[in-house]
């Protein structure tokens, strides 16, 4: 019998998907085929909302009544990272022959995966090159692969059927339409079950329907400027999502009369204090977050972004900023103000102290300007200020230049986990090894993520007056080493981390924690 394996995340599974499945079947003479959702993907990195039992429901809607076609849960019951080798050695046997199927851009990189001789033993490698146009490049590569492994490689080409999953995650999220790329079962599925994001569009709908036209097209810069925040921060999907929704949502009263919005701040039990009704130009964000929670269930996080992007308040969230900040730099507004905030968001690269810095600017020009226009301003107003002319005051200027290999490990890492690095661990090798005192190591969710960190350890040093001795992007972007001397920081995708095995070299290692002398 003639088994085919097609792997991947399907999140969500679309068109393309569909289309290069019932090829495979077809092109392999295949007898069974088997798709494989992965539970953790070594190649790329998990959304820290991913629920796979509702990848496989979409799978199963994906491929209903598709002979020959069955959604196997082997690799998400198996738990941890999903290796090829591994499944294809659970699945092997005497009498069947095993048929998996890559795309182009993993199959130049085959030699590179973990255990890739037992990939080639135990099966047939099914290629299906996207435009025809990469074929001989795929043949190329595939001969290696024979001379090397001994591979049996085909390479097909197929009617390539264009869509990509973080295309379609993206139009979700942006509240767009993705019928063209997902089967209407699943498409429905998704929208019902709200995944990445998909209420945006009925929320992005009801707005247009209940705004002005001027209100809801700055409704629309809010929640785009939001979206490019985000995207720079290398925020995950998820947050990404919520933060479109809370540009979409964030005037939903701002139309509606003073004393429709004390109705619904009523039905929450709420009383605004005086200074909202001194200040009545504030009043629509605490009616308009409980307005959006009654209309479109939004959870306390985006309530919050929602509650305090026209006063500010003390000790805001960085998602919270970045609403506040979106409000005032989205590219319908033509102040002069405006604009100045918006150049200077985006002159640089974008990097929390970077946000904060124009967050700061932006809390000073609006009270400046209410101030000057003798309107009442909201005590969460001066109280935002007050605190962050504070952090100014208190934020001194690090200066490793004669700082300790520990001092400046411990300063890489914190920088790390404000990037939101993951598993930052610090190794202490100086026992070991002449070359070095520390390692630090930490997992980026992408290799834009990679990048985005090593650039920011970068910045941070350079401005505590420490410069690397050499940084070089290695393993197609996955991973970066950044070599201070008595520190080295190796950043990685985490799939790269668990290939290399960085850690494990140095049998042992004992990570410390921040503050902890060795």
């Amino acid at each position: 019998m003639r088994i085919g394996i097609y792997g991947g995340t399907f999140s969500p599974p679309h068109i393309g998907h569909i289309a290069a499945a019932k090829y495979f079947l077809k092109a392999a003479d295949l007898d069974r085929l088997l798709i494989m959702p992965s539970l953790i993907s070594p190649h790329k990195p998990t959304a820290k909302d991913d629920d796979p039992n509702k990848r496989i429901e979409m799978l199963k809607l994906a491929f209903a009544d598709t002979p020959k076609i069955e959604i196997c849960d082997y690799e998400i019951k198996k738990g941890g990272v999903s290796y090829t080798y591994l499944t294809l050695e659970h699945f092997s046997n005497e009498t069947d022959t095993l048929c998996f199927l890559v795309g182009s851009d993993m199959f130049l990189t085959l030699d590179s995966w973990r255990e890739p001789g037992r990939i080639f033993d135990l099966s047939e490698i099914w290629c299906l090159t996207r435009t025809g146009d990469d074929r001989e490049e795929l043949k190329a590569k595939g001969e290696q692969y024979k001379e090397k492994f001994g591979a049996r490689c085909f390479v097909c080409d197929n009617d390539a059927v264009v869509a990509s999953s973080t295309d379609v995650r993206r139009i979700l999220r942006e509240g767009g339409d993705a019928s063209q790329y997902l089967p209407d079962n699943v498409y429905a599925y998704i929208k019902d079950n709200d995944l990445y994001g998909a209420k945006n569009a009925y929320i992005k709908e009801y707005i247009k329907e209940h705004l002005s036209e001027k209100r809801y097209v700055h409704c629309l810069g809010v929640a785009e400027t939001a979206e490019r925040i985000g995207d720079g921060l290398c925020l995950p999907d998820s947050d990404i999502s919520k933060l479109i929704r809370a540009g979409l949502c964030h005037d939903i009263s701002k139309e509606l009369t003073t004393d429709r919005q004390l109705e619904i701040l009523s039905e929450y039990g709420i009383t605004p204090e005086d200074d909202y009704l001194r200040a009545e130009q504030t009043l629509h964000q605490l009616s308009g977050a409980y307005y959006a929670k009654k209309l479109f269930g939004i959870d306390d996080e985006i309530l919050g972004m929602i509650n305090y992007h026209c006063t500010g308040a003390p000790n805001m969230t960085l998602y919270e900023k970045i609403i506040f900040l979106s409000d005032f730099a989205e590219p319908n507004r033509q102040y002069e103000a405006c604009i100045k905030i918006r150049n200077d968001l985006f002159s640089a690269p974008l990097t929390e102290q970077h946000l904060n810095k124009v967050f700061f600017d932006c809390c000073e020009r609006q009270l400046k300007h209410i101030e000057e226009k003798g309107l009442p301003s909201h005590r969460l107003t001066r109280q935002t200020y007050a605190m962050e002319v504070l952090k100014m005051a208190e934020e001194k200027k690090t200066d490793l230049a004669n700082a300790t290999s520990k001092e400046t490990a411990e300063y890489i890492k914190a920088v790390l986990d404000e990037k939101l690095a993951k598993n930052i661990e610090i190794i202490q090798v100086r026992d070991k090894t002449v070359v070095t005192d520390y390692f630090v190591i930490a997992n980026a969710t992408s290799t834009t993520h990679v990048k985005s960190l090593a650039d920011e350890v970068e910045y941070k040093l350079g401005e505590a007056n420490v410069k690397p001795l050499h940084s070089d992007g290695q393993a197609g972007g996955e991973w970066y080493v950044l070599d201070y001397g008595t520190v080295i920081v190796h950043i990685f995708t985490g799939g790269a981390r668990e290939f290399y095995k960085l850690d494990r070299l140095w049998q042992d290692k004992s990570p410390i924690e921040v503050g902890e002398e060795k």
